[in-house]
């Protein structure tokens, strides 16, 4: 029964009882057609009084509504629609309380007869619901181990017996068509799964370890909204320069960071903000490995390194195409990397990945690729280098002067703290004792100009393009970390952590 049909069931029987107490006898036998009327007459009768009239009236008349509304919705089987939570609305105290119903369904599964294909699907149906990135299936001496990544923290969901290890690392391999024989070499895949009425995608890797395959699941779901540029809640210079960038006709705008900093994500909304500010004149393509999200404005195109659909060849193949904007997944190599160039010094804009520790050294990354410097300099326009950081719980979070070990570390960097105030974690129950609930970016945007283009010509050093880029106005990642701490959004020791 469903929480509608039991509170309209229990509103028809409070007015039921309150329907008797107004006409104070027992009521007689009536027609279904004539009991309204019948209780307000006998109302009447008993009392003289046009107050209590009309409460012994309405009173059946809602219990009638109700009752009917009630048995409709538990007869009737009425279903709504149920979202998943979105992940900036999940906070740590929720993120917990879902990982520990998976932990129990989950044990249900291994306490009884082990069905793999049950316990996988609780498993990934847990994933959904807490807005897991990845899904890790280790084997340990003691235990198979189940954990989840969400908000960039590993989640302990179970423990199950090793017996299990085997049928649920051939059901995985299964469903992302991988060699089940395979065991002593890595392997990647695919996986695409019917669940709950709904598709679930998820990149699979596994490898080798002396306990057994260890798998990770990175989930790709479908069905989430692109976000908006505004939405991603860069700082407001980084944002104001990054719109500058997108407006530009051609070159090449470099996104770098590590893995799980949001780069993908940064891509997505830029290409929307394409969209949006240029209209139907703008042909939009990506290259994709895997399809992320859905862009309904652009043309997005799965690569399939087996088929021979690389990165270099599908590019090749897309710049014949007529695209204005190009979305590259991520440049691995010289020959992609060559061919990124020339389409951004020949009419194309091209909005890619590097991974890369700051926006000054994606240089010396493709200089590693052997791309000529030169062509480095005329084909780029920007270099976007972001990390996520932990957001305070505003809950609990208390006001602290920065000890003399992070004053030092700012310093090391040229950076003097400004007067606070500055806030630290505490933890609390709504944050389950972390302090912290949720992350944010932080970051630092090269743009492109004369004397950038002289230094990285010249093939300086990272550090001297990042020093002239922040003579040229670029706000550093840990400055713009420390505007966040300010802000009362993160701590100071938490953007060490990230960026110093």
């Amino acid at each position: 029964m469903s929480q509608l049909a039991r509170v309209l069931l229990l509103l028809a029987v409070v007015a039921a009882l309150v329907g008797v107490v107004a006409l104070a006898v027992p009521l007689p036998t009536w027609t279904t057609a004539s009991i309204t009327d019948a209780v307000v007459r006998h109302a009447q009768e008993c009392f003289d009084s046009v107050a209590w009239r009309w409460l012994g009236a309405l009173a059946v008349v809602a219990m009638g509504a109700a009752l009917v509304l009630g048995v409709g919705e538990l007869l009737l089987g009425v279903r709504r629609p149920v979202r998943g939570p979105e992940f900036a609305q999940l906070d740590e105290h929720s993120i917990r309380e879902a990982v520990t119903e998976v932990r129990r369904r989950v044990q249900q599964c291994v306490g009884k007869t082990v069905h793999v294909v049950e316990l996988f699907n609780e498993l990934v149906r847990g994933a959904v619901s807490v807005s897991a990135s990845d899904i890790h299936i280790s084997p340990t001496p003691e235990a198979l181990k189940l954990t989840y990544r969400v908000h960039g923290t590993l989640y302990q969901v179970a423990s199950v017996p090793l017996d299990v290890a085997a049928p649920l690392t051939t059901r995985v391999k299964v469903l992302a068509r991988l060699d089940t024989y395979v065991r002593g070499s890595p392997q990647d895949g695919r996986l695409v799964q019917n669940l709950d009425g709904g598709v679930i995608e998820a990149r699979v890797s596994t490898l080798p370890t002396e306990m057994g395959e260890r798998i990770v699941l990175r989930l790709v779901r479908g069905g989430r909204q692109v976000p908006d540029l505004e939405s991603l809640m860069l700082g407001p210079d980084v944002s104001e320069r990054l719109e500058n960038v997108l407006s530009r006709p051609q070159g090449l705008l470099f996104v770098t960071g590590p893995v799980g900093s949001g780069k993908t994500t940064t891509l997505y909304a830029s290409m929307k903000h394409i969209a949006r500010t240029r209209g139907t004149t703008t042909t939009l393509v990506t290259l994709e490995d895997p399809i992320e999200l859905e862009l309904p404005f652009a043309t997005q195109t799965q690569m399939h390194p087996k088929a021979g659909m690389t990165f270099a060849s599908t590019l090749r193949s897309v710049l014949r195409q007529d695209p204005n904007v190009l979305m590259l997944g991520e440049i691995r190599d010289r020959e992609t990397a060559d061919i990124a160039m020339q389409a951004g010094l020949t009419g194309h804009l091209i909005l890619t990945t590097v991974h890369g520790q700051s926006a000054a050294g994606v240089f010396a990354r493709l200089v590693d690729m052997n791309v000529e410097s030169f062509i480095l300099a005329s084909a780029t326009v920007g270099c976007l280098s972001q990390r996520l950081v932990r957001t305070l719980c505003t809950a609990c979070r208390r006001e602290a002067a920065p000890d003399a070990l992070v004053v030092d570390r700012f310093t090391q960097h040229g950076i003097v703290l400004p007067p606070g105030p500055y806030y630290e974690p505490v933890g609390c129950d709504f944050c389950e004792g972390q302090g912290y609930s949720g992350r944010l970016p932080i970051a630092e945007l090269l743009v492109m100009n004369e004397p950038l283009r002289k230094v990285v010509n010249a093939r300086e050093t990272s550090a001297e393009i990042h020093a002239v880029a922040v003579a040229e106005g670029m706000t550093p990642l840990l400055r713009d970390g420390l505007n966040r701490a300010v802000a009362g959004e993160t701590s100071l020791a938490e953007v060490l952590r990230v960026a110093g």
